[in-house]
């Protein structure tokens, strides 16, 4: 039986070429993760190159889009101002800095509301945009209360006794005018208690705050009418009832005094001579 044997020079040949493919083999696993990083590299400088590009002609680009969307139809045509009465109208066009025809999308909203928000009169206000050429301005005013005494004279004060700003106290002289050390803050309280009784509320001129406890209240005709710190509801409410029985706030009196339950005291409105004291 013939035995099957490589020809002379064949075993070699293939040995050689199995030790040319080891020794390839290391190459191309090194030669990959160079190209890779090399490349990689590349892509991280063009993103580079490209964030920077974008940052130094961010507002360029801004402005092209936005006159982009402008010419699209999306500019300012119409401002709508709700809630107005007694904002001066050339202060709140100021404070607007709005200009009809510019893009409505460049129009920041909240600094259009932080600039209204520091007018005085201006309480509350909604900016909203309103596609495609409307800007809405919705107004909650301040409500004036009475005009506060103070060292700089009267000023203007809402139904928190806050100060309006810019409000012109001339303008006002129907409100009662509220003094004493912390009155303003809680005027709105006994005012509400005045009002319960409109004809008498009518005569009222002034109010004042005594020792941070009870209120004095001075009528027009000068009759100064001390309401008690505890219940002055009721004191007043039998004040009126009197008045429309006996018209005693039309007598010739200087004070009224209600501060004793169920009792009025009132003293003449006639020179005292001697020394007296105040209660």
């Amino acid at each position: 039986m013939r035995r099957l044997i490589s020809k002379p020079g064949v075993l070699p040949t293939d040995k050689t070429k199995r030790s040319s493919l080891r020794r390839e083999t290391p190459a191309r696993k090194t030669s990959l993760p160079r190209l890779k990083t090399l490349f990689l590299g590349f892509v991280g400088l063009t993103l580079a190159a490209t964030a920077t590009l974008g940052y130094m002609d961010r507002e360029r680009l801004i402005d092209e889009m936005l006159m982009a969307t402008g010419k699209a139809g999306l500019n300012l045509q119409f401002i709508q101002v709700r809630g107005r009465a007694h904002t001066p109208t050339d202060i709140l066009v100021a404070a607007t800095d709005l200009r009809l025809g510019d893009p409505i999308l460049g129009i920041n909203i909240d600094e259009v509301h932080k600039r209204i928000s520091a007018i005085g009169w201006v309480e509350d206000v909604i900016v909203e945009r309103r596609m495609p050429s409307t800007v809405r301005i919705s107004i909650r005013e301040r409500l004036p209360m009475g005009l506060l005494q103070t060292a700089d004279g009267h000023q203007l004060i809402d139904a928190h006794g806050v100060i309006i700003k810019g409000a012109k106290a001339s303008d006002f002289t129907h409100l009662p005018v509220v003094a004493g050390d912390g009155s303003a803050k809680h005027a709105e309280k006994i005012l509400s208690v005045l009002k319960t009784e409109p004809e008498l509320f009518a005569e009222v001129w002034a109010i004042s705050y005594q020792s941070g406890r009870r209120w004095d209240v001075h009528l027009r005709n000068g009759i100064e009418i001390r309401l008690p710190e505890v219940e002055p509801r009721q004191a007043w409410s039998r004040l009126a009832v009197m008045e429309r029985r006996k018209q005693i706030i039309n007598r010739d009196l200087a004070v009224i005094d209600l501060r004793i339950p169920e009792q009025l005291i009132v003293e003449p409105n006639i020179p005292v001579r001697g020394k007296g004291k105040s209660t």
